[in-house]
């Protein structure tokens, strides 16, 4: 093991980062099919673009990753950019699977890279301080959800309208969250 140079250690990180990223790429369709099994029926259709954004990552970290092993990189930093264009790739993935799905449903919401369920959000803070009269600034497009686990989560909507029916939506739905 301490015969292997620069080189090798190279091709062996970007062999494993190849091998992970087709694994993630043959994640999306099963991921698709877990979030329709999730989701109940669609009560709101919300925006969905064909993910241009994400193919171009794809195509961008599968060039990163196979740029890796033909370029001198120490193997610090070639597991930093292997690393990079892993995550850049999953969070597209993440995207390109929800984006043919996004909507509001009977058990959750599902918009861009966001799939969260009614009961693991803890509250909609905007709506608690939203029509407050001390409160300025608010983004009516913007519903600000804070999950049990994890960092808040914003979504963004084209319009103040249609953020105010997914949120009758969401309140229909789970009444717990406009207290």
């Amino acid at each position: 093991m301490e015969n292997l140079d620069v080189k090798t250690i190279n091709y062996i990180l970007a062999a494993v980062a190849a091998v992970v990223y087709v694994g993630i790429l043959c994640w999306i369709p099963f991921r698709i099919k877990q979030l329709k099994n999730e989701c109940g029926e669609k009560l709101m259709k919300l925006k969905a673009d064909f993910p241009f954004r994400s193919v171009a990552i794809f195509v961008v970290c599968g060039a990163l990753i196979g740029v890796v092993p033909v370029r001198n990189f120490a193997p610090y930093l070639a597991a930093v950019f292997l690393a990079t264009a892993l995550i850049g790739e999953w969070m597209a993935a993440k995207q390109a699977a929800n984006s043919g799905i996004n909507g509001i449903f009977e058990n959750m919401i599902i918009s861009d890279t966001t799939a969260i369920r009614y009961d693991e959000i803890l509250s909609l803070p905007t709506v608690a301080y939203e029509n407050d009269e001390d409160t300025d600034q608010v983004d009516f497009t913007v519903l600000e959800v804070l999950p049990e686990h994890g960092a808040k989560i914003y979504l963004l909507f084209p319009d103040e309208e249609v953020r105010n029916k997914a949120l009758k939506v969401i309140l229909q739905q789970c009444p717990r969250l406009g207290d």
